[in-house]
């Protein structure tokens, strides 16, 4: 008897399991994903996802030929509406019959309103759930940086949107890419920072941001809801980065403490916005948690990937 009751529970997981998968495979060949800010590092990884799973999507682009440089797979399952974030007529009338929007949006001239207006018209004209990508900065409380402060309000003026559907949101911490985009490591020779040596950084790889954006997109709606979720993927000391780039580059980059103020005009030669680099340099300084969050491994179903496995696949984009 308990060998055949173990067969039928067997059993009935196993049909619940492929009834779960046929359903979700259903539903999401139902379904046409709207995508605002799909051309950057972690839009791209999250299109070339849904793509993967034969998931339609639709992009609003200024540049279509960008995006048919961009994807050149599975061509037959992109639409693009051409728009920019002057006019959003195009937007509104194209993300009608979408279910679901990933919203990215990285430019903090009239960033509040850009979100807002675009998750109204999103949910106005049906949509059912918005992945947006905000910032860890906002779990650091109400006005005490500027990163923080946009990404607050954008969430705020999003969540109070009447009788709108879910708004799962991503709160993911510093970038690897921003060695490559904030930094001349190749260039200068070193690796500078205004932190000891010895002191943890927290880190996390655009790949796993647009990894996740990308199965949450395609769970069920319900499962996620409303949730938050922070992304931190690494936690590495400056003195093993340095020691990263060195093996990478194969020469010798030492790591140099700088003072905040030296990093701040660092920052801004290197073209970061006023307000963020003094968001890195200072507003932001506390907000390091030197903890790996376990939701991107739950989510995705493996580690992280580290900053030594997310600089080796980049270093051709060392400055």
């Amino acid at each position: 008897m308990p060998d055949i009751l173990f067969f039928f529970v067997h059993l009935y997981f196993i049909i619940q399991f492929l009834s779960l998968h046929f359903v979700r495979n259903d539903i999401m060949s139902t379904e046409r994903i709207f995508i605002v800010g799909g051309t950057g590092n972690i839009g791209i990884k999250a299109v070339r996802d849904l793509l993967a799973n034969n998931v339609p999507v639709t992009l609003y682009a200024r540049n279509p030929q960008k995006v048919h440089s961009i994807f050149t797979d599975k061509s037959d399952l992109i639409r693009i509406v051409q728009g920019d974030y002057s006019d959003f007529s195009p937007l509104k009338k194209g993300i009608e019959g979408h279910t679901r929007l990933f919203l990215l949006i990285n430019d903090f001239e009239g960033f509040v309103d850009y979100k807002r207006t675009i998750a109204e018209y999103g949910y106005a004209a049906g949509v059912k759930q918005i992945l947006d990508i905000s910032s860890l900065s906002v779990n650091g409380g109400w006005r005490t940086s500027f990163i923080g402060t946009n990404h607050y309000y954008a969430e705020k003026a999003m969540f109070e949107i009447p009788n709108r559907g879910a708004l799962v949101t991503l709160r993911p911490g510093r970038f690897m890419s921003n060695l490559f985009h904030m930094a001349r490591i190749a260039t200068d020779g070193a690796v500078f920072d205004d932190v000891a040596p010895e002191a943890t950084q927290d880190w996390i790889s655009t790949n796993d941001i647009g990894a996740v954006a990308a199965v949450i997109l395609q769970d069920d709606i319900q499962k996620h809801g409303d949730n938050v979720y922070t992304l931190i993927g690494d936690v590495v000391k400056p003195k093993e980065i340095a020691a990263i780039c060195s093996r990478l580059l194969g020469r010798d980059i030492p790591y140099k403490q700088v003072t905040a103020v030296q990093k701040f005009h660092q920052l801004v030669k290197n073209h970061v916005p006023f307000g963020v680099a003094m968001d890195l340099v200072d507003n932001m300084k506390e907000e390091e948690s030197g903890r790996i969050n376990a939701v991107i491994e739950i989510i995705l179903g493996r580690k992280p990937e580290t900053l030594e496995e997310y600089l080796t696949a980049n270093k051709e984009q060392f400055q």
